[in-house]
């Protein structure tokens, strides 16, 4: 299972940077937040919007729900020609997962320790999952705890047709639910699929993890080069150059102890 707080910066990655409130404390660096932007498209998964699709997607999803199509057009001016990636609500986890299920769906078969949200009293966790019950009963619409601002949670959420994939204030929308999404993701900061191996590889290693360590290293004294987020060759023998110096002072204790 992929980890609830990847899924969270991965999210955040596609959130309009004018959209996250200034002093949003969320668990990825604001330069990162919003640096391939996706639009909402009912009924897709992160996909590149073509003409065509735009076109069904009217026919059989947005005309029935009252869009004429001069303001359905204009919603979606030139998403075609730049070649949006477009996602539904669910749509953003769906991606991240390889699944392609609704929101009620990943209430009802995916979350625990879940309820309303005046019900439920523990605190938000990064990476949970908020719910709009619609009048039928039917969870419509989810959105992923993201981050806090003075205590309050925020959310990222594919909000619809005229905002794409958003950060929003919880008290500012109209959420009904809540609930862990535990069959599908961890909630733990230190668990990941796959250990992080420095080495240098094609396509190259790159990221915030290797970012944060550079700046640790040119810190210490072990030149990394630019803080760049890139592990090429400085970034590898400002490593080794750790790793020596560690090991040679280890094995030094070590014999002054015999």
């Amino acid at each position: 299972m992929k980890n609830a707080i990847d899924f969270v910066r991965f999210a955040l990655s596609h959130a309009k940077r004018e959209s996250i409130p200034l002093g949003a404390e969320l668990p990825l660096d604001i330069e990162e937040c919003g640096t391939e932007p996706w639009e909402y498209l009912f009924g897709t998964t992160g996909v590149v919007v073509t003409q065509e699709l735009l076109d069904r997607r009217f026919d059989s999803f947005y005309k029935k729900k009252g869009w004429n199509r001069t303001s359905y057009d204009i919603a979606t001016t030139n998403w075609a020609a730049k070649h949006v990636k477009v996602c539904d609500c669910q749509g953003l986890l769906d991606y991240y997962l390889g699944t392609d299920v609704n929101s009620n769906y990943c209430y009802s078969a995916w979350c625990t320790e879940k309820g309303s949200i005046d019900d439920v009293e523990r605190g938000y966790r990064l990476g949970e999952a908020v719910f709009y019950r619609n009048p039928d009963g039917r969870m419509s619409h989810i959105g992923w705890i993201c981050g806090f601002l003075g205590g309050e949670p925020l959310v990222v959420e594919a909000r619809g047709l005229r905002y794409g994939v958003v950060v929003t204030k919880l008290s500012e929308r109209p959420w009904t639910h809540r609930g862990l999404v535990t069959r599908q993701l961890i909630y733990d900061e230190n668990c990941y699929d796959e250990q992080i191996v420095l080495a240098i590889t094609k396509p190259m290693l790159q990221g915030a993890a290797i970012r944060n360590l550079q700046a640790a290293l040119n810190a210490l004294g072990y030149y990394c080069g630019t803080v760049d987020g890139k592990c090429g060759k400085l970034t590898m023998s400002g490593v080794h150059e750790f790793v020596e110096a560690h090991l040679t002072a280890d094995i030094g204790s070590a014999e002054d102890a015999v």
